[in-house]
């Protein structure tokens, strides 16, 4: 075994400043977005997704993490832990997923499943917004590609209809090694 050398630790400090200078944080601001929801007959359980999809110009560079932060308010006061899910997959084009038009709410009840990741929760305690806090590998991947469809599991919520609006949304990407 060779002996440490104190003169060797210049090198390295340079090594690893190199590679933390190798990753770089960048914010990209996602739109405002506006869905209904509510505890339907046959949607316990499911995750509700909207008939659009996120959309928005993506980074440049393929990022390695991604973090988004942001604000969900609802028309009325909850009380409740709603947890949000994300996909990649046009819940359209899954014969798992329940189209709600005919029930008047422009989205999709889908079964939790191989295409759906838990991607965080906002807890309301009798209020009408709550702090969002969402990551995963398919925000990650959806922030990539410019587009993903970001869920609410219908399971606590009232039977009346909630306006929810998800707003100043920023996604905190996480680029480099």
């Amino acid at each position: 075994m060779k002996p440490f050398h104190p003169q060797g630790l210049p090198i390295l400090f340079a090594g690893l400043l190199l590679l933390s200078a190798c990753s770089v944080t960048l914010q990209v601001p996602l739109p405002d977005q506006s869905f209904q929801a509510g505890a339907l007959p046959g949607t316990q359980g499911r995750i509700l997704y909207p008939q659009k999809a996120v959309t928005f110009a993506p980074p440049l560079v393929s990022p390695k993490a991604v973090a988004i932060t942001g604000t969900l308010e609802a028309n009325q006061s909850l009380n409740a832990t709603l947890s949000f899910y994300a996909r990649l997959l046009d819940p359209a084009s899954d014969p798992s997923c329940l189209d709600l038009n005919p029930y008047g709410i422009q989205a999709y009840a889908c079964p939790i499943g191989p295409n759906d990741e838990k991607a965080g929760e906002a807890q309301f305690a009798n209020a009408q917004s709550a702090a969002l806090s969402l990551g995963g590998k398919n925000l990650t991947q959806g922030i990539a590609q410019g587009q993903f469809w970001l869920g609410l599991e219908v399971q606590g919520l009232p039977a009346s209809l909630v306006t929810f609006t998800l707003k100043n949304l920023k996604a905190i990407v996480t680029v480099g090694l």
